[in-house]
């Protein structure tokens, strides 16, 4: 009891610090309302408050006074919750400080998803990963230095190693011309772009593809491309640094297209950019990006938009499907991505930057097509 009330005393003192309450004035007298606290779940790793927030409150303080909060109940503390009411959990493990990627480690968790990606662990040990064949587009942003790279070759070679050529088609477009020819040659690629232009060819077969695969389903009466009587292979577009194409309109409305409408057709979309743009990043596309992470942000402002709240501070990524998560990312290097994916290249160098890549499209049907 004696224990319960202490913390009692330092969530109320929380809630002070970062002036999260309500000012009730009578003549001369000030007092303050605090949030009402329904439960405290004391553990040995983590201690959770679950409380509810006063009519009038603003829920946005929980996340703009995070750093007050932080300063009182520790640094690592997790917000959950919308509206009125709400959890803290305060962590009293971290995370690892490293992980390096191990495809056997992983395997266990993802042999019977379809198209799996695993991508670290959380506070709990547990692994982050889900399927992308269900949700099936992803926004990774964050600064230079936050792990993007890393990220973007883990989420890539795992599929390599789980996913067979009749399985998975990649089209990528790496515009900084920094991480994707790392798979350039491998048997999964059907295009690895470095510039603006390059993007239109096999962007237009792509969009012919997916007006293929809607007539398959109209044909079929089904409503998804797993519902077919055969099989078709999985495709996703990775565009690396979208903001590079911003003044290309065609381009991105293409890429709109695929995000919106890809779901039932087997398409799927990633896009990575350091600083989320708001013009790019615009509601309608906002609202078909189903999984967003974020390593560091310059600010609230950037965090807001990349819609990861509280990847303006300083820490782990933190990834959000239905809440926002923090995790610690498995870590893999240029090298070792390599070494992985050698046994999975058809050509033997790697492309010199200023080369553009667009082999012949098995998509399907789609030089068919193109022809008409």
């Amino acid at each position: 009891m004696f224990e319960k009330l202490k913390l009692r005393g330092q969530l109320i003192k929380a809630f002070r610090t970062a002036e999260i309450y309500r000012v009730i004035k009578r003549g001369d007298r000030t007092s303050y309302q605090f949030p009402k606290i329904h439960r405290i779940d004391h553990q040995h790793t983590y201690t959770r408050y679950a409380f509810s927030l006063l009519n009038g409150i603003d829920p946005e303080l929980l996340n703009k006074k995070r750093w007050a909060l932080r300063q009182v109940l520790g640094s690592n503390i997790e917000v959950n919750g919308s509206l009125k009411n709400f959890s803290i959990t305060v962590h009293h493990e971290s995370l690892p400080k490293m992980l390096h990627y191990r495809y056997e480690v992983i395997r266990p968790h993802i042999e019977k998803m379809e198209l799996p990606v695993c991508i670290g662990q959380d506070i709990y040990g547990n692994p982050v990963s889900w399927d992308f064949a269900d949700l099936e587009t992803l926004l990774i942003s964050g600064e230079i230095g936050a792990g993007k790279s890393s990220l973007m070759r883990v989420i890539l070679t795992t599929w390599g190693k789980h996913s067979s050529p009749d399985e998975l088609r990649l089209v990528l477009v790496d515009l900084k011309r920094a991480d994707l020819g790392l798979f350039h040659g491998i048997e999964h690629v059907d295009a690895l772009c470095f510039e603006a232009k390059d993007m239109r060819k096999p962007f237009a077969l792509l969009r012919a593809e997916m007006y293929r695969r809607g007539d398959l389903l109209l044909e079929h009466g089904v409503t998804h491309i797993s519902r077919l009587p055969f099989k078709l292979p999985r495709i996703v577009v990775v565009i690396d640094e979208m903001s590079i194409v911003k003044r290309e309109t065609d381009l991105v409305e293409m890429i709109q297209q695929f995000a919106s409408q890809g779901r039932s057709l087997g398409v799927h979309t990633i896009i990575a950019m350091q600083r989320p743009d708001a013009d790019l990043l615009n509601s309608a596309l906002k609202a078909n990006l189903r999984v967003r992470i974020s390593g560091r942000q310059a600010d609230a402002i950037n965090a807001k938009v990349a819609g990861v709240i509280g990847a303006a501070a300083k820490g782990r990524m933190k990834i959000k499907i239905d809440e926002v998560k923090e995790f610690q990312a498995y870590f893999l290097d240029e090298g070792a991505c390599k070494e992985i994916l050698s046994p999975y290249k058809t050509l033997g160098k790697d492309p010199e930057p200023e080369l553009e890549v667009v082999s012949q499209s098995i998509f399907g049907l789609l030089e068919k097509e193109e022809q008409r």
